[in-house]
């Protein structure tokens, strides 16, 4: 793993930026695995950009979604399918054919866990997995704990993850989400994982420590050799 300091935001994102545009330029129908939230959406906003003045850039790239709540409404604002496409997918027209995604309103959560894993063996590993990071360290939805899970799996939601001003705002209750596991994290290629945003110091200066450990999920990439933390110097 890899730490890199950026003076801001779009710094930090245009590096991303030069990142996916340099290995989709490279594998044109490689895996992109996309995150909800804040931290990478600089990094989407340079990728629609790189669409409008390259028609066609993105026109093979094939998508997986990392994670997704559990217990919303339909149609919800506040799902990570609703943020993933409002900030990439729709602007790089990425069609359905080439995405896979948890299905918020899935009856079965544990079996749409089952759904993408069997998906993901298919199409073979994660070519870039975006991350941002928790105020408690998890990255996707793997939350800390005493044990961490290897595959995709129903995770129940850490008091200091229900807790943030994001949840907060949702307007129903939510103690469960779908995310990938460790492995399919772990097997990606290449791993991004942005730092920016309130609340992500203390995460921060753990992972600095290189020490292994469940209970900071994000620590585990460490043992990646190919993982760039990319720190937005303004949040930390």
């Amino acid at each position: 793993m890899k730490i890199e300091y950026f003076p801001d935001f779009g710094s930090m994102s245009q590096k991303g930026a030069e990142y996916v545009h340099l290995e989709v330029a490279k594998n044109p129908s490689l895996l992109f695995c996309v995150a909800s939230g804040g931290s990478p959406s600089g990094l989407y906003e340079l990728m629609h950009q790189k669409h409008e003045n390259h028609p066609g850039f993105f026109n093979r790239m094939r998508v997986i979604k990392l994670d997704e709540w559990v217990g919303l409404p339909p149609e919800s604002d506040f799902s990570s399918e609703m943020d993933v496409q409002k900030k990439l997918l729709q602007k790089i027209a990425i069609p359905k054919e080439r995405y896979l995604a948890f299905n918020d309103q899935a009856e079965d959560p544990e079996k749409e866990c089952q759904r993408i894993d069997k998906a993901l063996d298919q199409s073979g590993a994660i070519d870039i997995c975006i991350l941002g990071i928790g105020q408690n360290g998890h990255i996707a939805l793997n939350e800390p704990g005493e044990k961490l899970q290897v595959d995709s799996h129903v995770a129940e939601l850490a008091d200091k993850t229900l807790g943030s001003g994001m949840i907060e705002k949702v307007g129903v209750p939510l103690h469960f989400g779908m995310t990938l596991g460790m492995k399919s994290i772990l097997d990606s290629k290449m791993i991004l994982l942005f730092i920016t945003g309130k609340g992500k110091k203390e995460a921060f200066e753990k992972l600095k420590k290189k020490e292994i450990n469940p209970n900071l999920p994000a620590s585990f990439l460490w043992l990646h050799p190919n993982a760039h933390v990319l720190v937005d110097k303004t949040s930390v």
